[in-house]
Protein backbone atom coordinates (compact mmCIF):
# COMPACT_ATOMS: atom_id res chain seq x y z
CA UNK A 1 0.00 0.00 0.00
CA UNK A 2 3.17 2.45 0.71
CA UNK A 3 4.52 1.72 -2.33
CA UNK A 4 1.24 2.72 -4.24
CA UNK A 5 0.41 5.70 -2.68
CA UNK A 6 4.29 7.07 -3.23
CA UNK A 7 3.84 5.44 -6.58
CA UNK A 8 0.62 7.95 -6.91
CA UNK A 9 1.96 10.46 -5.34
CA UNK A 10 4.63 10.79 -8.17
CA UNK A 11 2.84 10.17 -11.09
CA UNK A 12 0.63 13.36 -9.56
CA UNK A 13 4.02 15.48 -8.97
CA UNK A 14 4.72 14.55 -12.48
CA UNK A 15 1.79 14.94 -14.20
CA UNK A 16 0.82 17.97 -12.02
CA UNK A 17 3.96 20.11 -11.47
CA UNK A 18 2.13 23.08 -13.39
CA UNK A 19 -0.73 23.19 -10.87
CA UNK A 20 1.35 22.71 -7.60
CA UNK A 21 3.99 25.11 -9.01
CA UNK A 22 1.14 27.73 -9.47
CA UNK A 23 -0.11 27.17 -5.93
CA UNK A 24 3.21 27.69 -4.62
CA UNK A 25 3.15 30.91 -6.57
CA UNK A 26 0.37 32.11 -5.58
CA UNK A 27 0.90 31.81 -1.89
CA UNK A 28 4.24 32.66 -1.80
CA UNK A 29 3.08 36.52 -3.74
CA UNK A 30 0.17 36.71 -1.12
CA UNK A 31 3.07 36.38 1.89
CA UNK A 32 5.25 39.07 -0.08
CA UNK A 33 2.27 41.38 -0.54
CA UNK A 34 1.16 40.82 2.87
CA UNK A 35 4.78 41.54 4.16
CA UNK A 36 4.98 45.30 1.76
CA UNK A 37 1.97 45.73 3.15
CA UNK A 38 2.54 46.37 6.74
CA UNK A 39 4.77 49.35 5.07
CA UNK A 40 1.55 51.14 3.37
CA UNK A 41 0.35 51.42 7.38
CA UNK A 42 0.36 55.26 8.59
CA UNK A 43 1.91 56.05 11.71
CA UNK A 44 -1.65 55.96 13.02
CA UNK A 45 -2.67 52.71 12.20
CA UNK A 46 0.56 50.90 13.80
CA UNK A 47 0.46 53.33 17.21
CA UNK A 48 -3.08 51.60 17.58
CA UNK A 49 -2.54 48.34 16.09
CA UNK A 50 0.62 48.08 18.63
CA UNK A 51 -1.37 49.56 21.41
CA UNK A 52 -3.83 46.70 20.69
CA UNK A 53 -0.71 44.01 20.64
CA UNK A 54 0.71 45.50 24.36
CA UNK A 55 -2.38 45.44 25.87
CA UNK A 56 -3.12 41.47 24.70
CA UNK A 57 0.51 40.62 25.77
CA UNK A 58 -0.15 42.12 28.97
CA UNK A 59 -3.04 40.14 30.27
CA UNK A 60 -2.55 37.24 27.75
CA UNK A 61 -1.20 35.29 31.51
CA UNK A 62 -4.56 35.64 32.96
CA UNK A 63 -6.71 35.23 30.20
CA UNK A 64 -9.24 32.29 31.51
CA UNK A 65 -10.21 30.65 27.81
CA UNK A 66 -13.23 27.98 26.98
CA UNK A 67 -11.05 25.25 24.97
CA UNK A 68 -13.95 23.43 24.18
CA UNK A 69 -15.42 26.46 22.79
CA UNK A 70 -12.11 27.41 21.05
CA UNK A 71 -11.75 23.91 19.68
CA UNK A 72 -15.86 23.84 17.87
CA UNK A 73 -14.89 27.54 16.56
CA UNK A 74 -11.31 26.87 15.46
CA UNK A 75 -12.07 23.59 13.81
CA UNK A 76 -15.47 24.99 12.24
CA UNK A 77 -13.84 27.69 10.47
CA UNK A 78 -10.81 25.73 9.35
CA UNK A 79 -13.14 23.27 7.78
CA UNK A 80 -15.85 25.94 6.53
CA UNK A 81 -12.64 27.04 4.60
CA UNK A 82 -11.85 23.77 3.07
CA UNK A 83 -15.56 22.83 1.95
CA UNK A 84 -15.47 26.10 0.32
CA UNK A 85 -11.98 25.34 -1.25
CA UNK A 86 -13.54 21.51 -1.64
CA UNK A 87 -17.31 23.22 -3.84
CA UNK A 88 -15.31 25.48 -5.78
CA UNK A 89 -13.07 22.92 -6.78
CA UNK A 90 -16.17 20.55 -8.29
CA UNK A 91 -16.51 23.98 -10.61
CA UNK A 92 -14.66 25.08 -13.64
CA UNK A 93 -15.32 28.97 -13.07
CA UNK A 94 -13.99 28.27 -9.37
CA UNK A 95 -10.19 27.91 -10.33
CA UNK A 96 -9.67 32.05 -9.81
CA UNK A 97 -11.69 31.74 -6.71
CA UNK A 98 -9.02 29.10 -5.20
CA UNK A 99 -6.44 31.15 -6.06
CA UNK A 100 -7.87 34.30 -4.44
CA UNK A 101 -8.45 32.42 -1.68
CA UNK A 102 -4.78 30.85 -1.46
CA UNK A 103 -3.56 34.52 -2.15
CA UNK A 104 -4.98 36.14 0.68
CA UNK A 105 -4.55 33.24 3.04
CA UNK A 106 -0.61 33.98 2.26
CA UNK A 107 -1.46 37.76 2.81
CA UNK A 108 -2.55 37.12 6.39
CA UNK A 109 0.25 35.29 7.16
CA UNK A 110 2.82 37.54 5.41
CA UNK A 111 1.40 40.63 6.88
CA UNK A 112 0.78 38.92 10.60
CA UNK A 113 4.38 38.03 10.96
CA UNK A 114 5.86 40.96 9.17
CA UNK A 115 3.98 43.48 11.60
CA UNK A 116 5.16 41.35 14.81
CA UNK A 117 8.82 40.97 13.55
CA UNK A 118 9.22 44.88 12.10
CA UNK A 119 7.28 46.50 15.01
CA UNK A 120 8.48 44.02 18.36
CA UNK A 121 12.06 42.68 16.31
CA UNK A 122 13.21 40.01 18.46
CA UNK A 123 10.04 40.01 20.73
CA UNK A 124 7.94 39.96 17.78
CA UNK A 125 9.68 37.24 16.32
CA UNK A 126 8.82 35.12 19.55
CA UNK A 127 5.32 36.03 19.32
CA UNK A 128 5.41 34.70 15.98
CA UNK A 129 6.15 31.59 16.69
CA UNK A 130 4.56 30.94 19.74
CA UNK A 131 0.97 32.53 18.13
CA UNK A 132 1.27 32.12 14.58
CA UNK A 133 3.82 29.08 13.55
CA UNK A 134 1.96 26.10 15.90
CA UNK A 135 -1.45 25.69 13.98
CA UNK A 136 -0.45 26.40 10.43
CA UNK A 137 2.78 24.32 10.64
CA UNK A 138 -0.39 21.80 10.16
CA UNK A 139 -3.37 23.90 8.20
CA UNK A 140 -1.26 26.13 5.59
CA UNK A 141 -0.12 22.25 4.22
CA UNK A 142 -3.97 21.57 4.55
CA UNK A 143 -4.68 24.39 2.85
CA UNK A 144 -2.09 24.36 -0.19
CA UNK A 145 -3.14 20.14 -0.76
CA UNK A 146 -6.86 21.01 -0.71
CA UNK A 147 -6.22 24.12 -3.38
CA UNK A 148 -3.93 22.03 -5.65
CA UNK A 149 -6.73 19.06 -5.57
CA UNK A 150 -9.61 21.77 -5.76
CA UNK A 151 -7.40 23.12 -9.22
CA UNK A 152 -6.53 19.50 -9.97
CA UNK A 153 -10.22 18.55 -10.44
CA UNK A 154 -10.94 21.81 -12.04
CA UNK A 155 -8.58 20.96 -14.75
CA UNK A 156 -10.49 17.88 -15.13
CA UNK A 157 -13.63 18.44 -16.17
CA UNK A 158 -11.73 21.40 -18.66
CA UNK A 159 -10.38 18.51 -20.41
CA UNK A 160 -13.32 16.66 -20.13
CA UNK A 161 -15.23 19.17 -21.73
CA UNK A 162 -12.75 19.04 -24.39
CA UNK A 163 -13.06 15.41 -24.48
CA UNK A 164 -15.71 13.23 -23.68
CA UNK A 165 -14.33 10.16 -23.24
CA UNK A 166 -11.92 10.97 -20.31
CA UNK A 167 -12.89 8.87 -17.38
CA UNK A 168 -14.06 11.68 -14.25
CA UNK A 169 -14.92 9.10 -11.38
CA UNK A 170 -11.44 8.34 -10.97
CA UNK A 171 -10.76 11.71 -10.17
CA UNK A 172 -13.68 12.21 -8.02
CA UNK A 173 -12.88 9.63 -5.75
CA UNK A 174 -9.43 10.94 -5.14
CA UNK A 175 -10.50 14.74 -4.66
CA UNK A 176 -13.02 13.29 -1.96
CA UNK A 177 -10.32 11.10 -0.71
CA UNK A 178 -7.51 14.19 -0.56
CA UNK A 179 -10.51 16.43 1.20
CA UNK A 180 -10.70 14.10 3.54
CA UNK A 181 -7.14 13.63 4.65
CA UNK A 182 -7.36 17.65 4.58
CA UNK A 183 -9.96 17.70 7.02
CA UNK A 184 -8.75 15.55 9.32
CA UNK A 185 -5.38 17.81 9.28
CA UNK A 186 -7.43 20.64 9.97
CA UNK A 187 -8.68 18.99 12.71
CA UNK A 188 -6.03 18.57 14.09
CA UNK A 189 -5.10 22.19 13.35
CA UNK A 190 -7.65 23.09 15.46
CA UNK A 191 -6.61 21.42 18.58
CA UNK A 192 -3.36 22.74 18.58
CA UNK A 193 -4.81 26.00 17.98
CA UNK A 194 -6.90 25.70 21.10
CA UNK A 195 -4.66 23.77 23.50
CA UNK A 196 -1.03 24.46 22.09
CA UNK A 197 -0.60 28.09 21.22
CA UNK A 198 -2.64 29.61 23.71
CA UNK A 199 0.23 28.24 26.21
CA UNK A 200 2.94 29.21 24.28
CA UNK A 201 1.17 32.92 23.97
CA UNK A 202 1.39 32.88 28.05
CA UNK A 203 4.60 31.49 28.25
CA UNK A 204 6.07 33.98 25.54
CA UNK A 205 3.69 36.82 27.51
CA UNK A 206 5.51 36.03 31.09
CA UNK A 207 8.88 35.87 29.77
CA UNK A 208 8.74 39.14 28.20
CA UNK A 209 7.18 41.14 31.09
Amino acid sequence: MARGLKRICKSSLREGWPIYLLALLTFAAGIGVGCWGVRGLDSEQVKQLVLNLDQFMYQADKLMLDRSSMVRDTVTNNLIYIGIIYLLGLTVIGMPVVLALLFARGFSLGFTISFLTKEKAGEGIMLAFTSVVPQNVLLIPAILLASVAALSFSWLLIKRFLNSRLPVLPGLIGYHMLIVIVCCICIAAGLVEAYVTPELIKATATFLK
